[in-house]
């Protein structure tokens, strides 16, 4: 399925939305979901996006969320543990050889942690988590003078298409408990 984003607020606040789904996740079928893939071009959203999860998760009020594309990982202290990964400097689109996890990356996703994993383009698919969501941040042409998705009261002439894709069974059943709420609150397109 497809929401149509018309500003950064709505792109955290589907952040948000799937954060309180996942804080509550314990006893619910998808309490097994260990990632969050996020696809878009630069400046998609896509920081903007972790942002809002990370403020509903607990612990998350004291957590600053910045883009990893120079640490490569930052991990805040919420609960879960989260890892915001962007593996864009570990790959290109020409490489035949697509990349692993850092090895501290991975001993904290073996002990619980949630990876929110940008460019997972570059990881190799044989280590794609089973249970994940997908996030697919596509630009839409829009009507003059709209605000910059990334940059506040810059103007910019793209929404964004929010395509979710869910993989195993904790993806399934997490997409499924979002369905309603999120189309409650944006806009249904199609993908």
């Amino acid at each position: 399925m497809a929401w149509l984003l018309e500003h950064a607020g709505e792109t955290e606040q589907l952040g948000r939305i799937i954060g309180e789904r996942l804080a509550g996740a314990s006893d619910t079928p998808w309490e097994r979901l260990r990632a969050l893939y996020l696809r878009g071009t630069l400046g998609s959203g896509k920081t903007t996006l972790t942002r809002g999860l990370v403020a509903v998760l607990p612990g998350g009020e004291s957590a600053e969320v910045a883009s990893p594309s120079f640490t490569l990982c930052n991990i805040y202290p919420t609960r879960p543990t989260l890892l915001h990964a962007d593996l864009y400097r570990l790959g290109d689109s020409s490489s035949a050889a697509l990349g692993e996890l850092p090895e501290d990356m991975e001993e904290a996703l073996d002990s619980g942690a949630l990876l929110v994993l940008e460019w997972p383009e570059f990881l190799a698919p044989d280590l794609w988590e089973e249970n994940r969501l997908e996030i697919e941040l596509r630009p839409v042409p829009a009507a003059e003078g709209r605000e910059n998705l990334d940059i506040p009261e810059q103007s910019c002439e793209m929404k964004r298409l929010a395509v979710i894709t869910a993989h195993g069974p904790a993806g399934a059943a997490l997409l499924e408990a979002l369905r309603s709420e999120l189309s409650s609150r944006f806009a249904v397109r199609e993908a």
